[in-house]
């Protein structure tokens, strides 16, 4: 039963859009505090109507993303000249 006083959450385009770029880096909320975090904020900023909630909630996510960015382990995604060089057809001689 949820205390009293305390307001329900619910997911909407925020946290869609947090655990979707969770899921780019590779990163579990299950298993990563800021990460767990940043989906919580996200919610609580879906659920909140005030502005001033939602200013600080704001502020509160950006740094939580900017920790999980930071610790995230790095993807191979190639380069630019890997991607034009894919891009290039192969004649034969």
């Amino acid at each position: 039963m949820a205390e009293p006083g305390a307001k329900r959450v619910r997911a909407g385009a925020v946290a869609k859009a947090t655990c979707a770029e969770l899921d780019d880096l590779g990163v579990s909320p299950d298993s990563n505090a800021s990460a767990a975090a940043a989906t919580r904020l996200a919610k609580i900023m879906d659920s909140s109507v005030d502005p001033k909630e939602i200013a600080a909630v704001a502020r509160e996510l950006r740094q939580a993303m900017h920790v999980v960015r930071a610790l995230a382990p790095p993807k191979d995604r190639g380069d630019i000249v890997d991607e034009l060089a894919s891009r290039r057809p192969r004649h034969s001689a």
